[in-house]
């Protein structure tokens, strides 16, 4: 059962400077065949042999079908959470100063043309780490994670504009005038301890501003949702949660959260859903088959197919197409 929250705010809309550079070729950039219909993935690196890491995770890009499989990024720097702007050329990713997700080192946004392989910086806060970006399919909304000085917030746009959610919010995505986000209401319970060892975690849907603003639970707060991706249309998110049982599933549902439904259903993870543009298909990750891969599941007749083989050599996860 949904509920609805009421939320009463005054200047909603705070704004974050961001610092946007020149433009930077990277060394190692190539030029870049075009795709058809490209997704965009991150991968961790691994000696064959060994099983050691050799890099945590950098970013790749392949078609719809799996073909033209091609690295973007390279160094020994921690890349993550790719996204596309709406015309598929583009895409931003977060850049940390360090081999691993260490906010404390600071991350910024780059932004890399897929065809030639150049990228630049497109966004910069001095000492925090903007990381796990999602852009909207809507309307190229931008909402990202904001650490700076051990406070972590979600944001909401780039420049002047720009606003944080008022509440504890993670891993969001624009939808429409609003953002879909997590919430975990237990989080401080957990973290000191408490009795509560099980996260327990919602995704809310806010929009409006000032006095305005409104908030609707999507789903449940007894489960662990989290990931939420939106339709190109606006009309389905699509979500990661255990409300199934222990192996995480993606579902279905409306915006508003109704007509929820398991649609992979298959032992194993499944995590990290994005639409495609047209809105026929799901790209996800799964360890079904042994390893973290890349799947992808249509809609209408909910086949499943597998579109990366990494072995021992790689892991595939967090897709957008």
């Amino acid at each position: 059962m949904r509920r609805s929250v009421t939320i009463h705010l005054v200047g909603i809309l705070l704004a974050c400077p961001l610092v946007v550079a020149s433009p930077q070729s990277r060394s190692q950039a190539t030029k870049v065949a075009n795709y058809a219909n490209p997704i965009v993935f991150v991968r961790a690196h691994f000696d064959e042999s060994t099983g050691d890491v050799i890099h945590r995770g950098k970013i790749w890009i392949m078609d719809e079908d799996g073909a033209g499989l091609r690295q973007l990024t390279f160094g020994p720097e921690y890349d993550e959470h790719p996204a596309f702007f709406s015309e598929r050329r583009f895409v931003l990713y977060s850049h940390f100063n360090a081999p691993s997700l260490d906010p404390s080192r600071g991350a910024k946004l780059i932004r890399m043309d897929t065809h030639s392989g150049r990228s630049e910086t497109f966004a910069e806060v001095p000492g925090c780490a903007l990381h796990h970006v999602t852009i909207s399919p809507v309307d190229d909304t931008l909402v990202y994670q904001h650490d700076c000085d051990g406070r972590l917030s979600q944001r909401v746009g780039w420049g002047p504009d720009s606003y944080e959610i008022p509440m504890l919010a993670r891993n969001g995505v624009g939808v429409g005038k609003g953002v879909i986000f997590m919430h975990e209401k237990n989080v401080h319970l957990r973290s000191e301890g408490g009795p509560t060892t099980e996260r327990e975690v919602a995704l809310i849907h806010l929009w409006g501003e000032g006095r305005e603003v409104r908030a609707r639970l999507v789903t449940d707060d007894e489960h662990l949702h989290r990931r939420p991706a939106v339709s190109a249309d606006g009309q389905w998110i699509a979500w990661q949660t255990n409300a199934s049982g222990d192996d995480d599933e993606i579902y279905l549902a409306r915006t508003d959260g109704s007509e929820p439904r398991n649609i992979t259903n298959n032992p194993g993870l499944d995590g990290h859903p994005w639409f495609s543009r047209d809105g026929q298909w799901i790209v996800f990750e799964s360890d079904r088959s042994g390893n973290m891969e890349i799947w992808k599941i249509n809609l209408a007749t909910l086949r499943q197919e597998q579109l990366t083989t990494g072995g021992r050599e790689y892991r595939s996860r967090t897709p957008r197409w």
